[in-house]
């Protein structure tokens, strides 16, 4: 009986080595097995996603008043919105020329 158990143990656990990832491709090394990085990835979209949301909401602004708004929170965009999904930092605002960046590692060109 102990031994069926441990057979089983052992199948299990070799059948589980699949979830793992052989070297992370990720830049920012987030996500070490396979569900991990495709929650990773859900996250950069929802990034790039936000990004674009608040760029759209510059141009609403700058088509009514000409200029970009002097900080994100003019916009009244919820919390969540301003802030990358992974690291949680807010995102950069130059309220000169209106750009919005992310500075998490990978998110360089969104």
């Amino acid at each position: 009986m102990r031994t069926c158990l441990a057979l089983l143990i052992a199948t299990a656990l070799a059948g589980c080595s699949g979830l793992v990832v052989d070297g992370n491709q990720r830049k920012d090394q987030v996500g070490n097995t396979v569900v991990g990085q495709a929650l990773a990835r859900g996250k950069d979209e929802k990034c790039m996603s936000n990004i674009r949301q608040v760029r759209q909401g510059i141009m609403v602004q700058m088509t009514s008043s000409e200029t970009p708004p002097a900080s994100l929170t003019e916009l009244k965009f919820p919390e969540e919105l301003l802030i990358c999904p992974i690291d949680k930092k807010p995102y950069t605002y130059e309220p000169a020329d209106g750009t919005v960046k992310c500075k998490h590692l990978g998110h360089e060109k969104y």
